[in-house]
């Protein structure tokens, strides 16, 4: 890299990068940094080191004048950041008590990395590949909008316009934007963001719209702002939306249980009442069809006048014909609705389930056991009088 566009990055760096670690100092009520060689003396690495990693680091040299002091708080801040399975290679406290910045800025890098990005992931990638397609799935509906990089994809502030866009419309006009506005685009963002979403502002406009090339390592730092502000409002949303749909399941199931129990009920009576008939049936007089809507031909046949043995003959035709007629039409209609309310019950059960609830256990005497129970009464008493009906004719 040309040492002049070197150094413009490095500078662009190190302003975004201590306003990143500024933003953490402040939310915490510590005294924010002017420039990254305040992190020279230790103090501030350690306060940075508590607060990232919500620990105390305990007793360090709170006014270090020494240098042995001031290596002493450093060492100890990167004691720290070893322990937390962070890598830093070639750096010693010296290093950073001497402010060598090209280090400096390496660290501060891999913190940002552990801190910010590194728990980014987008359909099973992480970190940078993680956040790029993050990125360009949500700015796709854009025309003018191709992030590629964390670099030239950036310069002209419409990819930052349509993230914000995508996610709060209610915020950016997008398709009233100057597209060739670049400047004008990339301040607007910045704003938004600031004022409405609560994303500080660690660039300049200037360091996307006015440079050759936009510091990569930047942008991303300020990209995942983003990142991590949406899915915040991504995760309030699915739980809303969880909220709203586990509402909607127990509205469905109390309508269900109240369904399944008044047809389980009717059906239960009916089936009862039928038995109670079949108890008290008189083979010798002729049948009252029990379908007023379909009444036995047979038992339309005989005239009151007509009495004795062929009256009784006629009295059973009719009863056979009726009994026919009731496996064809309401048993068959009852066999379907037994196999219904089971389904239904099922489905109550498997969506209590789903959830974790507990399951569903329906009033006494309506349950799929006294369902089956009150089945196999009902069989037992067609065979009995099917046979009954048949032996009475044989005689």
């Amino acid at each position: 890299m040309d040492p002049s566009l070197e150094e413009q990055s490095r500078n662009i760096q190190a302003r975004t990068f201590c306003k990143w670690l500024n933003t953490k100092l402040e939310m915490n009520d510590y005294t924010p940094m002017h420039t990254l060689y305040e992190l020279c003396d230790g103090v501030k690495l350690i306060q940075l080191m508590e607060i990232m990693g919500d620990v105390s680091l305990g007793r360090y040299n709170r006014n270090p004048r020494m240098r042995v002091q001031k290596a002493e708080n450093v060492n100890k801040a990167l004691d720290f950041i070893n322990s937390r399975g962070v890598k830093l290679t070639n750096i010693g406290p010296e290093d950073i008590v001497d402010g060598n910045m090209k280090l400096i800025l390496g660290m501060i890098w891999t913190l940002i990395l552990r801190f910010t990005i590194a728990d980014i992931s987008e359909e099973g990638l992480s970190a940078k590949e993680g956040l790029l397609l993050w990125c360009q799935r949500k700015t796709e509906p854009y025309d003018e909008v191709n992030v590629q990089d964390f670099t030239f994809s950036w310069k002209d502030g419409l990819a930052l316009c349509a993230l914000i866009h995508r996610h709060r419309p209610d915020l950016i006009d997008y398709h009233s934007l100057n597209k060739t506005d670049r400047h004008g685009n990339t301040q607007l963002a910045f704003d938004i963001a600031e004022q409405h979403l609560g994303i500080p502002q660690l660039l300049e406009v200037a360091d996307l719209c006015d440079v050759e090339k936009p510091d990569e390592r930047s942008v991303m730092t300020y990209v995942a702002s983003y990142f991590h502000a949406f899915s915040s409002m991504d995760q309030a949303e699915t739980v809303s939306r969880r909220v709203e749909k586990f509402a909607e399941l127990m509205q469905s199931v109390w309508l269900s249980k109240n369904e399944y129990e008044q047809r389980m009920r009717k059906l239960l009576a009916e089936i009862h009442s039928t038995l109670g008939s079949w108890s008290e049936t008189d083979f010798t007089t002729i049948p009252t069809s029990p379908n007023p809507e379909a009444p036995s031909s047979s038992s339309r046949a005989v005239t009151p006048s007509q009495s004795g043995p062929l009256q009784t003959y006629y009295a059973l035709k009719g009863h056979a014909a009726d009994f026919a007629k009731y496996k064809q039409t309401r048993k068959r209609g009852w066999v379907q609705e037994k196999s219904d309310l089971a389904m239904l019950y099922s489905n109550i059960q498997t969506k209590l389930k789903t959830y974790g609830l507990r399951e569903y256990i329906p009033p006494d005497g309506l349950t799929p056991t006294d369902m089956t129970m009150e089945w196999s009464r009902l069989l037992y008493a067609e065979a009995q009088r099917f046979r009954a009906i048949n032996a009475q004719i044989r005689e």
